[in-house]
């Protein structure tokens, strides 16, 4: 498929906007081709202004034990995907199945030429494969997606109040809590649009999962989907337990940075460990659209690094270190991907069944 316009719009006349319709896969495909190209000029330059050889270094010391940190990003995966099954509920494919399409979305963010999103957006498509349908996996991803944004947020605030601590701190905290601000009015207006404009989202996400697909469209019913959607958000205990356990996600994923630390010889404490992890993965998320956080995971470490007192050498070295955990763990979860879709016997478009029919929450 040459772009996203020559997909076919879902079975129901749905209030698309224009600018949605005009999308070239081309031209976004292009944008994000220049960005990923910035991002990772940027990353070479910072390296190698700071020094390549020290920062090699770093990594020397630590050696093979580096594949330790392959485990330990594991547990913070099942922690998001307990927070997934959670909302799936009784149609959930189960939770090593959601570990492995949380690995395998994050691989898709991290290692293809995509905005962040193409691993949302390939989380759909997942569990559309095990049956689940369209338009809860969908409206699943969605809510998932939220209350990601609310976790991120407070484990930011905790970094950002961790950070504050530090003498070295500098112009960092004003950063940080301008995108906090910035987050904590985004948030709402995402449910909002989504909420008010949940069928058109949804008809948007069709068009980029054939676009993922070659073709193929996943079916469903935009109806069903903006019900869906609705009965989630209503769901308490279903949101702040996904919310819960998207935080402690994000706080145990803390663990890897201090283990990081650790193996290349630096003296680093939890306090360090929470501060680097929170700040640095809220700049990655703000710059979604850089395939892979190419230039800016290393950006914001350098930043947050000079606050908590680390050299930009062991700064780099630190983003490094996760670059290789991210292709080790990643490459293998895309391979598996890849093998699933061309062995599939399941037809990935589920044909609408009416609001009573499968597609119950």
């Amino acid at each position: 498929m040459d772009g996203l316009s020559q997909l076919r719009i879902p079975v129901c006349p749905i209030p698309v906007p224009d600018f949605v319709l005009s999308l070239s896969a081309s031209r976004v495909r292009a944008a994000l081709w220049i960005a990923a190209g910035a991002g990772l000029l940027a990353a070479v330059l910072l390296v190698l202004r700071e020094g390549l050889p020290d920062i090699l270094r770093l990594l020397d010391m630590a050696g093979w034990r580096l594949l330790w940190l392959v485990p330990a990003h594991v547990v913070p995966l099942a922690c998001f995907a307990a927070a997934w099954l959670v909302l799936l509920r009784r149609q959930s494919p189960g939770i090593v199945y959601l570990t492995w399409g949380a690995i395998v979305r994050e691989a898709v963010a991290g290692l293809l030429p995509v905005a962040r999103v193409g691993g949302e957006v390939v989380g759909v498509r997942l569990l559309v494969r095990r049956g689940v349908p369209a338009s809860t996996a969908s409206a699943s991803v969605i809510v998932e997606l939220t209350l990601t944004m609310v976790a991120q947020v407070t484990f930011a605030t905790i970094g950002l109040i961790l950070l504050a601590g530090y003498p070295t701190v500098g112009p960092a905290v004003r950063v940080v809590a301008i995108g906090l601000v910035i987050s904590v009015i985004a948030i709402p207006l995402f449910v909002l649009v989504v909420k008010r404009w949940g069928r058109s989202a949804f008809a948007l996400m069709q068009r980029v999962i054939g676009a993922l697909g070659g073709g193929e469209q996943v079916g469903g019913d935009p109806a069903r989907f903006h019900e869906v959607l609705h009965s989630m958000y209503a769901d308490r205990f279903a949101v702040v337990a996904c919310g819960v356990w998207q935080l402690v996600g994000f706080l145990v994923g803390a663990f890897e940075t201090w283990l990081a630390l650790r193996l290349i010889g630096q003296p680093g404490d939890v306090r360090m460990a929470i501060v680097l992890e929170s700040l640095a993965t809220a700049v990655q998320s703000a710059t979604f659209m850089v395939p892979g956080g190419l230039g800016t995971q290393e950006g914001g470490f350098v930043l947050f690094g000079a606050a908590v007192g680390l050299t930009p050498q062991v700064s780099l070295a630190l983003s490094l270190a996760r670059r290789m955990r991210q292709v080790v763990l990643g490459l293998p979860a895309l391979l598996s991907w890849y093998w699933t879709e061309r062995n599939s016997d399941r037809p990935s478009r589920i044909p609408y069944s009416g609001p009573t029919g499968a597609d119950e929450y």
